[in-house]
């Protein structure tokens, strides 16, 4: 038997070790399934937010393979581009098999109630072919989970929310689910014309539990025949910090360098570790430093200056040359945005294991304009 590993540090792949988000995803199926043919409950309108790494992706991919199973639901995966509400047609139109050359010959005697909102000619006619199939789904007893990864604040994103809200409140049986960073949901949900966005189910995809990732890697090494003490544990817990893609990148590491029968201890560690803070710059930390505005990457490299791992905000005003108070806009931001943390009064610190290594060694890279 292939001595198989239990940690996947891919992203988007559903790990075999999914911690601390099995009773999310369950509650989310039962609240979405159980909810009579309009679904008229908070879990509705969905958005799941958490920095690069954190599980997102895998959790929306457990989701649609989850609803795939369901007789009476169409799950649509959406791309985040330029011909979403054509492919949200062309996809229920696969799925359902509805001949839509019949509905668009109907499609003037299709009256839209109660619509206050603005469109263009092009998605009034999207609008009014999405109302006739709604109302053929429904004579089915059809419902449909449209899910977006990635999503962001586009033209096509905010006509597609449009169209959504008012297929909605037509009490036609929709759902949706999307994934973000916590930047582009707020921009998103505080777009002037999509309000209710703001009256969504929010889940915030927070760090892992330390006593969750100690006794994963506890329990799944030794059922890998690897032997691990209880202080090797909690260092490997610790290196972590509680990143989920750090949880999994590790695991998969150190299971990768040992073998059945033997001993991980210190040893290991300093023969994966090199390779752990590279792939943590390379795969997640590259992307999530790009992303940054300018002010915030300043605001990161003085963080990274110091010597200790809890910052006070003095000594980022000292390393700028700008008030303390010039820098609460961009603390809470970078805070939200599941970078740092705060400590003690007047402290912050990095949230993310080794980023402050990955700035420290972006910043001696800047140094070569090549």
């Amino acid at each position: 038997m292939a001595d198989r590993s239990p940690f996947n540090p891919n992203f988007g792949k559903v790990p075999r070790l999914f911690l601390d988000r099995e009773n999310i995803i369950d509650d989310y199926i039962d609240e979405l399934t159980n909810s009579g043919d309009h679904i008229d409950n908070p879990y509705q309108t969905t958005m799941i937010y958490g920095v690069r790494g954190s599980g997102k992706t895998s959790m929306l991919t457990d989701i649609i393979n989850r609803v795939k199973q369901l007789d009476d639901w169409i799950v649509v995966d959406l791309l985040n581009n330029r011909s979403i509400i054509d492919n949200l047609i062309e996809s229920i139109q696969m799925q359902s098999k509805l001949n839509l050359s019949k509905l668009i010959q109907k499609i003037n005697d299709i009256k839209i109630k109660n619509f206050e909102i603005k469109l263009n000619s092009q998605n009034t006619h999207q609008m009014q072919l999405l109302l006739g199939i709604f109302e053929k789904l429904s004579q089915q007893g059809k419902k449909v989970l449209i899910t977006i990864d990635e999503v962001a604040s586009t033209p096509e994103m905010r006509d597609l929310a449009m169209m959504y809200q008012l297929l909605i409140r037509q009490n036609f049986g929709i759902a949706m689910i999307m994934t973000g960073l916590p930047e582009n949901i707020s921009e998103l949900k505080h777009n002037k014309v999509l309000t209710f966005l703001l009256r969504s189910n929010q889940l915030e995809l927070s760090f892992l539990q330390g006593r969750s990732i100690e006794e994963a890697f506890r329990t799944n090494f030794e059922k890998g025949n690897r032997q691990i003490s209880d202080s090797v544990a909690v260092k490997l817990t610790q290196m972590t910090k509680g990143y989920a893609y750090a949880f999994q990148l590790l695991g998969y590491l150190i299971w990768k360098k040992t073998k059945p029968g033997d001993t991980i201890d210190e040893k290991v560690i300093g023969q994966v570790i090199d390779d752990y803070q590279q792939k943590l710059f390379d795969n997640a930390y590259a992307l999530i430093y790009q992303k940054l505005t300018a002010v915030d990457k300043q605001f990161l490299k003085a963080m990274a200056q110091n010597s200790t791992d809890e910052v006070k905000l003095a000594f980022i005003a000292d390393q700028t040359g700008k008030p303390s108070n010039y820098w609460s806009t961009y603390r809470k931001r970078l805070v939200r945005s599941q970078i740092i943390k705060n400590g003690s009064y007047g402290f912050v610190s990095f949230k993310l294991p080794f980023f402050k290594e990955f700035l420290l060694e972006e910043e001696s890279f800047e140094k070569y304009d090549f």
